[in-house]
């Protein structure tokens, strides 16, 4: 098959905006680190349960999301201008690695050869619905993925396209729920996984509003990280003194009533700083607030 071949028949994303599902915007379901996590990722807030079991190269990453944010935003986008959709996209390899800022050399291609394999071993157990059902069974992110390669004029054989099939409770909720929401591009552009996770609850569940708190226990739970507090805070103040996030900035605090409280009740003033007191604090950026009344 030939690269002109193929071009005829890929989806691509030109000037349509990227989209992200809400449900994986909201809760944890990607590892935060680069190596590979072969622990089990556990979430449970009393209402939704969330389990995500690792395949031999381990659970997904935050990155290897990258290619469910950009066949996300390819089904919306053909949905927005009325076209048809189905579970199975194909797509250009080199216009997923120019979206996502990531280089086109031969190790940009590997590395997303290991996200798809990942994406499809990657086990998730949820009660989280899509289009009114409750998913009861284990599944991967993809059902199955293809490369489609050709061969250069010097031989050299090169990933021309990419074809991959989405779990149908993915599907469901982009095509049918709609539950997208748009995202910064400027999310692809953050190395720190900390930080896209932090970027992803700030635009769920702050958005246009003046601010969101989150106790700092109930925001490790959210991002799932396997970190103890005493090592995710130092994590976490670099985010907060690098203030690179797009849309928000990010700050942290103790609960200034609880410091009243213990006062009060003649305790140890020392002792009041507990983790469990630690408020973090998410804000819109001035502009994304003036885009917000511009609209109104």
């Amino acid at each position: 098959m030939t690269g002109k071949q193929v071009d005829l028949f890929l989806d691509s994303i030109v000037n349509a905006p990227l989209k992200d599902d809400r449900a994986l915007m909201e809760f944890p379901f990607f590892s935060l680190q680069k190596t590979p996590r072969l622990k089990p990722l556990v979430y449970d807030d009393g209402k939704v349960k969330i389990e995500v079991r690792p395949g031999e190269r381990g659970i997904a990453t935050i990155w290897d999301k990258d290619v469910l944010i950009y066949v996300a935003s390819i089904i919306n986008d053909r949905l927005e201008r009325n076209l048809p959709v189905d579970r199975t996209i194909r797509f250009s390899a080199h216009n997923f690695l120019q979206v996502t800022g990531r280089g086109s050399g031969k190790r940009a291609y590997e590395l997303l050869l290991d996200a798809f394999f990942r994406l499809r071993s990657t086990t998730i157990v949820t009660t989280i619905e899509s289009a009114e059902l409750k998913e009861r069974r284990g599944f991967g992110w993809i059902e199955t993925f293809r490369i489609i390669e050709r061969k250069t004029k010097t031989g050299k054989k090169v990933m021309a396209a990419c074809e991959i099939t989405l779990n149908d409770w993915m599907f469901r909720a982009i095509a049918q729920d709609r539950r997208v929401l748009t995202i910064h591009p400027g999310y692809f552009d953050l190395s720190m996984g900390l930080k896209r996770r932090l970027y992803e609850l700030a635009r769920k569940h702050c958005g246009y509003q003046e601010r969101w708190v989150i106790s700092l226990p109930r925001l490790i739970d959210k991002c799932g990280s396997v970190l103890e507090p005493r090592f995710f805070k130092p994590q976490l103040r670099k985010v907060i003194e690098d203030d690179d996030l797009p849309d928000y900035h990010i700050s942290m605090n103790f609960d200034p009533r609880e410091r009243e409280a213990v006062a009060q009740d003649g305790l140890d003033a020392r002792r009041w700083a507990t983790n469990e007191r630690i408020l973090v604090n998410f804000q819109p950026r001035a502009s994304v607030l003036a885009q917000a009344s511009a609209s109104l």
